[in-house]
């Protein structure tokens, strides 16, 4: 098990790569510097190969991570957390006759579907898991509520204080989630995505700029992740063999 100091430090480094790589792949967004700081840097390396490099030295297995089962009570958390965030943002809009733009979406569902796995995986299936074990339940909520918040600095959107405690406020919810529902990565990756489609709608204009390039981009990466994952398994297998 990794030490107090060790993990803090850890978390709070991968924080800061985080809003370095997201602000450098906003600066100058090219298609080849976007994918190169995002996809790449802030992805598949800090987001996704660090934490997987920690959990192979930790001989950790998918359930350390939150990959579990669902059950009822997982289903449960689910729907009450989809339906109080997805219908909190919606209802008011269409009560008021306000137009939501659904044409925006299909360019955005298989980036926000990257993201957000990013997101999860490392601020809740990583990061949440690992503070709860040395400092308990309610700091572990708090700290992954917080580096969620915070590593929207990245993005030029995203950069005021109303942003960064309305995000403090939605992490603290897929921290919840997660905690609520066993710790299971899958029921926080699903209450954050619809929630995600629906901010990015109502929210476009603060988001990178979906293009063919991006949707391009996350479809590479997506599969790369899934190499990975089905490489690690493979090396696995063959170590108990």
């Amino acid at each position: 098990m990794m030490k107090k100091g060790n993990l803090l430090l850890l978390s709070a480094s991968l924080e800061i790569m985080l809003i370095i790589c997201i602000a450098l792949a906003n600066l100058n967004p090219t298609p080849i510097l976007y994918a190169l700081f995002y996809n790449l840097l802030y992805g598949l390396v800090f987001s996704f190969l660090v934490p997987l490099y920690y959990l192979h030295r930790e001989k950790g297995s998918p359930a350390s991570i939150g990959i579990k089962k669902l059950g009822v009570r997982q289903w449960m958390v689910l729907a009450g957390f989809v339906a109080f965030s997805v219908g909190g943002q919606l209802i008011p809009k269409i009560a008021a006759g306000e137009p939501i733009p659904f044409h925006l979406l299909p360019m955005g569902i298989l980036p926000l579907i990257m993201t957000t796995f990013f997101e999860e995986f490392l601020f809740r299936g990583f990061i949440q898991g690992r503070i709860e074990q040395q400092f308990g339940w309610l700091p572990a909520i708090l700290i992954s509520g917080l580096l969620f918040s915070l590593y929207h600095l990245g993005y030029p959107g995203f950069r005021t204080w109303e942003d960064i405690l309305l995000l403090f406020a939605v992490g603290l919810g897929f921290a919840a989630a997660y905690k609520l529902s066993g710790n299971n990565l899958i029921v926080s990756y699903f209450v954050n995505l619809p929630n995600a489609f629906v901010t990015y709608l109502l929210k476009y204009h603060q988001f990178p700029t979906m293009t063919f390039h991006s949707v391009l981009a996350a479809v590479i990466t997506l599969i790369l992740m899934a190499l990975i994952l089905v490489l690690r398994n493979h090396v696995q297998k063959g170590l108990k063999a």
